[in-house]
């Protein structure tokens, strides 16, 4: 995942691999994720991450993403959050479970990975 990353990075913001759109996540990484699912739509548990399309919203930050590559289950995001009166830019990487209901956090210096289960769809 990280060599999908960095050569991303290093071949610049234009070269989008398998995005929908310059800045599109693929529908299958798309909607609320949390750590329990009980805390869903909650708003409850500082694990909360949900991802639109074109947009990235966790538990005190959110923004736009700038760029969104996928390779097979791998998704490598570029976003620029705001949180707290502060903007920055930053990335993230997340690894789909085969049967689409576990988002991993793909972070490399984190012990052990965070494990994020899709929350229910709203009706």
């Amino acid at each position: 995942m990280h060599t999908l990353l960095l050569a991303f990075l290093l071949a610049g913001l234009p070269m989008a691999a398998a995005a929908e759109a310059p800045g599109a996540v693929p529908k299958p990484f798309q909607g609320e994720w949390n750590a329990r699912l009980e805390d869903c739509g909650t708003g409850m548990n500082d694990s909360r991450l949900v991802i639109g399309e074109t947009e990235v919203s966790y538990f005190e930050s959110g923004g736009p993403v700038l760029a969104a590559v996928t390779q097979g289950p791998e998704l490598a995001l570029i976003l620029e959050l705001s949180g707290e009166g502060e903007t920055w830019m930053t990335t993230a990487q997340f690894n789909l479970s085969p049967d689409g209901q576990q988002l991993p956090d793909a972070n490399r210096f984190a012990e052990a990975p965070m494990v994020r289960y899709r929350c229910p769809a709203k009706p």
